[in-house]
């Protein structure tokens, strides 16, 4: 299974909800990263589920074991109130743990957003696949156990020095992160990005197309497609 590169448009959506999804950490607001978060990755599973409308049959439900973090609402709702208090308790040390590690955080959740998006095309162009819920539950865990093993310090310092050279990307990913974590906004087409968003975004995915980070992807594609393998075993 290969992905197909010419798809520009696509990778850009990947690596903006990357940027805005890693801004998050710079919030002081409770529980704001999660969120954000969360709505990112639904909105790089579901601008690939329309890149790739030919296979009609997948749906943004059948996918939710993929990208969100709680498997079920019910399960999700009570282990979020439960979990409530603790984080909140922890929400201090937690922000300045993200803020101090954001060299490192930042590069990383791009990286996991447009691995998120890659890997899921790859699939989708795959069509004697029949990709269902409990198909994308085993793509979950292949996709959590390959990350964990991969060494992204080359990406990290690439997507950093890149970023070094946009002025005001933080401070305009962080707005966007706010109206994404509004309570009236859903999953949109468009991120609606600012200026300083999209040219962040161009020069990290100038970075993407290194032969070294090329090479990477196809590190993780082995490692993935390994572990899918194991979960039929």
């Amino acid at each position: 299974m290969s992905v197909n590169h010419s798809s520009d448009y696509l990778t850009h959506q990947w690596v903006v909800a990357g940027i805005v999804s890693s801004s998050s950490r710079f919030i002081p607001v409770p529980f704001i990263d999660d969120l954000v978060r969360d709505q990112c990755r639904r909105f790089v599973v579901s601008q690939t589920l329309e890149a790739n409308r030919a296979n009609a049959n997948v749906t943004l439900d059948a996918l939710k074991p993929y990208y969100a973090d709680n498997g079920g609402c019910l399960a999700g709702c009570v282990g979020a109130i439960a979990k409530a208090p603790l984080k909140l308790l922890l929400f201090p040390i937690r922000k300045v743990l993200a803020v101090v590690t954001s060299v490192r955080g930042v590069p990383l959740e791009i990286m996991r957003m447009v691995l998120l998006g890659r890997t899921l095309q790859r699939y989708l162009s795959d069509d004697s696949l029949e990709i269902d819920a409990v198909f994308a539950a085993r793509m979950r865990t292949a996709f959590d156990q390959s990350y964990s093993g991969m060494d992204f310090r080359v990406a990290k310092a690439a997507m950093n020095d890149a970023l070094s050279h946009v002025s005001g990307w933080k401070t305009s990913a962080m707005e966007t992160a706010r109206q994404v974590a509004a309570p009236d906004e859903n999953v949109k087409d468009d991120l609606e990005p600012s200026q300083e968003v999209e040219t962040g975004a161009e020069k990290v995915q100038q970075v993407l197309d290194r032969p070294d980070i090329v090479s990477l992807f196809a590190e993780f594609d082995r490692r993935f497609d390994a572990q899918m393998k194991q979960t039929l075993l």
